[in-house]
């Protein structure tokens, strides 16, 4: 028997709560990130000793977390860099006699290098038309901020081209871990060229392409979706003063003591 209450081909109603969105998570202004990014990496280039610049690497891995990039990733792929730490530590400890200051100075070049590697992946985290738009906006020549676009987007297919030619040394049966270092590093060599080679074949297709469709044909342009500051974008920036503004009185204190 039917209900009366429903009646017959009657949809069935969605229950009366509404669902709620999540609450986005905060990304940055790419202006923002870019003005964060370049004082982690002046910072990182003007401090030479690793007590200072262990700041400034939280600071980066903090920029890389609300900027979402992978840090996980960045992070694994640094697990190589030890036997560079450890060759700077032996060769800083033989020629001073201190092992401690050895270790310190590998640990310094390995911060910059993590500082610098989270502040390219923090940046090529946005698309690419956003990080053009920002830098437009910051009064940038166009042909700069497309090159620099360019650039973010050439480097993991850089990789993926050197990637794709061990592979298939793989395959023919070249087992590159039973090889000894220095027929190694003939191997990489080698592979280096024919990939560079491809990388300046694909960018000379793009400026073909580039110059065909007109490009640095007009002097002035418009944006469709120009870049707006909003309030949490103006208390980062105004954060990233004042961290700023501290590192500088802490280093100018620490100098002091000394």
């Amino acid at each position: 028997m039917l209900n009366s209450n429903h009646p017959v081909g009657a949809a069935s109603k969605p229950p009366a709560h509404k669902y709620k969105k999540p609450p986005a998570l905060y990304k940055p202004d790419p202006r923002v990130t870019f003005l964060f990014i370049f004082l982690l990496s002046t910072a990182s280039v003007v401090l030479r000793e690793a007590l200072p610049l262990t700041p400034v690497l939280l600071s980066a891995i903090v920029a890389a977390i609300c900027a979402r990039a992978p840090v996980g990733q960045v992070l694994k792929r640094l697990r190589g860099l030890w036997i560079m730490l450890l060759s700077v530590t032996a060769l800083q400890a033989l020629f001073s006699g201190d092992l401690l200051h050895g270790l310190l100075t590998g640990a310094a070049v390995l911060a910059r290098l993590v500082v610098l590697m989270l502040g390219g992946a923090a940046l090529a985290s946005y698309p690419g038309h956003v990080l053009v738009q920002g830098m437009l906006q910051l009064r940038l020549p166009y042909q700069l901020a497309f090159m620099v676009s360019a650039g973010l987007r050439f480097v993991p297919q850089f990789g993926e081209c050197f990637r794709d030619s061990l592979t298939a040394m793989q395959l023919r049966g070249v087992d590159l871990r039973r090889l000894k270092p220095k027929t190694r590093l003939k191997i990489y060599t080698w592979l280096l060229m024919p990939t560079i080679a491809l990388g300046l074949s694909r960018a000379k297709k793009m400026a073909m392409a580039m110059e065909l469709r007109g490009f640095g044909a007009c002097e002035t342009r418009v944006s469709y979706d120009p870049l707006r500051m909003q309030a949490k974008d103006w208390l980062a920036l105004a954060g990233i003063i004042l961290w700023a503004a501290g590192l500088t009185a802490a280093q100018i204190l620490w100098r002091l003591r000394m």
